[in-house]
């Protein structure tokens, strides 16, 4: 009753983390879409640039202005190039002209952590200049949403051209707009708006799963914890709210953090994927493809302030973003312990990451162009979030039920065990009770055969003869009786575990000479005893030892045919390499065409062959040496071949 009762306490306990578990996936599904919704109304108005070029110094800082002006450049959309050294790039901008007159508006550059950006204007047939970039106070030329903004001058009938000299390491596109200042400043409002839904959104699967770690105290929900805050970081890093708050003076240490925050988030997405395969035994490969990677993540946090590993660094990341939900959907099939609903949906969940984690690269190949929200990590981060959740909370689920499941058995596995130990204990009460009962009566009726048969000496030959006879097979009966007693008790003894071995040298010698004295005459007569040298010094445990070669030797008088030798052999031999230095104890007997033993249940116990049933016995004889040859440390090895029946059995010297 009590494990029922329990086992129903576990279940109850399941429904209530899975009921608990489809609530935080109904309410993070409502927020996701509420705030998807509401991102939509965040597209960009009309841009005024007109036509972008871009053109690469060949020596880094050569050219001036005047010079750059009467360049070749080459169409441009975001991506700057991706050389691994650090180079010069202008952008040549060519911006709508109003209609009438001249009109100001609003050059607005990003993202925040672009180096050093300069910005020419002509005015008059003179180039003037400003400057903005992570190397400058947050509050120098920078718009609400921390993008850089410059206010320029644009006029009818004319080409209105303006050259930024972009001198970074830090990225590898640039985002470009001219807008009305009316019309940025309801975008910018837009993009705050979605930005606060969007950090609102991961701040509270950050809540949720300090919360659920406190309560489930599991690993992987501490993995996603701790991936959320850095997700979280990154996100405002990214959106320039970490250089406004902590770094207004020194941006340059807002450029370090998100590059930063940036390996970090890769080292904990590397880590939850880790996590989510631990228990389902994963190859061996892909451990190691964890460990070397965060390895070379952890070497490209010390090497952040160098300008060319840094370029590297980013290109290799990119690398392992992409690749990394392939490798994961490639080990999945090896880890056989998983069930397959729990394969299929982190299977699904990855691949779906691998998309939004693909389309935020999209940009960074030219491919797309993102407005300054599509920014990567933002929404994709996301989703990315909200997946991840999910893929939590099944692995935690299932390793709930796998857990519950086990509990289970470990109860069913404790009553079981117990009932057999109790077993076992009645058992050994009956045994002992039978012992005490039954040997005082046993050895009564020995003592008083023998007096008969010496009473009975008086008589005549013919009478005695056959008297003699008569009490010789009660007395053989009472041995009988007494050897089944006494293998009872033994095997006892062995299932309490009361056959502590206690090891010393002994002579085996005077051990077999004193077991071949307690046999009756008739088996001793039968008996050819093989030993190279009269005494033979063995460390084991001589009262083991001796119970061993009595079984064996009883083993063999009962089934071997009648009047056939029985050859005893005891000697050393270091010839086989079980032991380096062994003792072998051989027992060898011939037996008849039906009395072949069958291999597979010879030691077994109770075993009987199928002809030896009119032989008193119980079939724990040879049951009972291999368990004490296992104890004192030794084997025993049977081999039968034309009707000859050998055991073997290895000692160490």
């Amino acid at each position: 009753m009590s494990i029922a009762r329990k086992a129903c306490e576990v279940s109850d306990a399941g429904s209530a983390h899975v009921a608990y578990c489809m609530h935080f996936l109904r309410a993070c599904l409502w927020v996701l879409l509420t705030a998807f919704s509401l991102s939509v109304q965040a597209n960009p108005d009309k841009d005024w640039i007109i036509e972008r070029g871009l053109y690469i110094e060949p020596s880094p800082g050569s050219l001036t202005i005047q010079q750059a002006v009467t360049q070749d450049y080459q169409p441009f959309g975001v991506v700057l190039n991706r050389g691994l050294t650090p180079t010069v790039r202008w952008l040549r901008l060519l911006v709508q002209a109003p209609a009438h007159g001249q009109e100001q508006v609003v050059l607005r550059v990003g993202p925040h952590y672009i180096r050093h950006i300069q910005l020419f204007e002509e005015k008059d047939g003179v180039w003037s200049s400003r400057s903005a970039g992570d190397h400058f106070p947050v509050t120098q030329n920078t718009c609400a949403d921390n993008t850089y903004c410059f206010p320029v001058t644009v006029h009818a009938g004319v080409n209105n051209y303006f050259y930024l000299r972009i001198d970074t390491i830090n990225g590898f596109f640039l985002n470009t707009q001219v807008m009305q200042p009316d019309a940025l400043s309801d975008l910018m409002v837009k993009q705050q708006r979605n930005l606060g839904l969007e950090a609102g959104v991961i701040l509270a699967i950050v809540f949720w799963a300090l919360i659920y770690y406190i309560r489930t105290r599991q690993s992987i929900v501490g993995v996603l914890f701790f991936s959320q805050i850095v997700t979280l970081l990154f996100t405002l890093s990214g959106a320039g709210i970490l250089a406004d708050l902590f770094f207004e003076q020194y941006i340059w240490l807002d450029n370090l953090a998100f590059n930063t925050l940036y390996i970090f988030r890769l080292m904990t997405s590397l880590w939850i994927t880790s996590e989510l395969l631990k228990q389902y035994e994963p190859p061996r490969w892909y451990s190691y493809y964890i460990k070397g990677l965060i390895a070379v993540l952890c070497l490209e946090l010390l090497a952040l302030k160098l300008d060319y590993l840094t370029m590297l660094a980013l290109n290799f990341n990119f690398l392992i973003a992409t690749l990394l939900p392939l490798v994961l959907v490639a080990a999945l099939p090896w880890c056989r312990k998983m069930p397959a609903f729990h394969r299929w949906l982190i299977g699904g969940g990855v691949l779906l990451m691998g998309v939004l984690i693909w389309m935020d690269i999209l940009p960074l190949l030219g491919w797309v162009h993102p407005n300054l929200v599509s920014l990567p990590g933002n929404w994709g981060g996301l989703i990315i979030a909200f997946i991840l959740s999910i893929m939590v909370l099944s692995d935690v689920t299932q390793r709930r039920e796998t857990y519950d499941r086990e509990m289970q058995e470990l109860q069913f596995m404790r009553a079981r065990n117990q009932l057999e130990t109790e077993q076992i204990k009645e058992r050994s009460m009956l045994i002992d009770m039978l012992t005490h009962e039954l040997k005082n009566p046993l050895a009564t009726m020995r003592m008083a055969a023998g007096s008969l048969r010496s009473s009975l000496q008086t008589r005549t030959s013919e009478q005695s003869a056959d008297s003699t006879d008569r009490i010789d097979s009660m007395i053989q009966a009472i041995g009988n009786m007494n050897t089944v007693i006494e293998r009872c008790v033994q095997v006892d003894q062995l299932d309490q575990k009361g056959f502590a071995p206690k090891f010393e040298n002994f002579d085996v010698g005077e051990v077999v000479r004193a077991m071949l004295a307690s046999l009756p005459e008739a088996e001793v007569e039968r008996i050819d005893l093989w030993m190279p040298s009269s005494s033979f010094m063995l460390r084991s445990d001589p009262n083991l030892f001796a119970i061993v070669l009595a079984n064996l030797l009883d083993n063999a008088t009962k089934y071997s045919q009648s009047g056939s030798r029985i050859l005893l052999e005891l000697f050393d031999d270091s010839s086989v390499t079980t032991y380096s230095s062994r003792f072998i104890l051989r027992v060898s007997n011939t037996v008849g065409d039906n009395d072949a033993p069958d291999p597979d249940g010879l030691f077994t116990r109770y075993y009987r062959g199928p002809y030896a049933h009119d032989k008193s016995g119980t079939g724990l004889g040879l049951y009972l040496v291999k368990a004490l040859c296992k104890i004192i440390g030794g084997t025993i090895r049977f081999d039968y071949k034309d009707h000859q029946v050998n055991f073997t059995v290895e000692l160490k010297r």
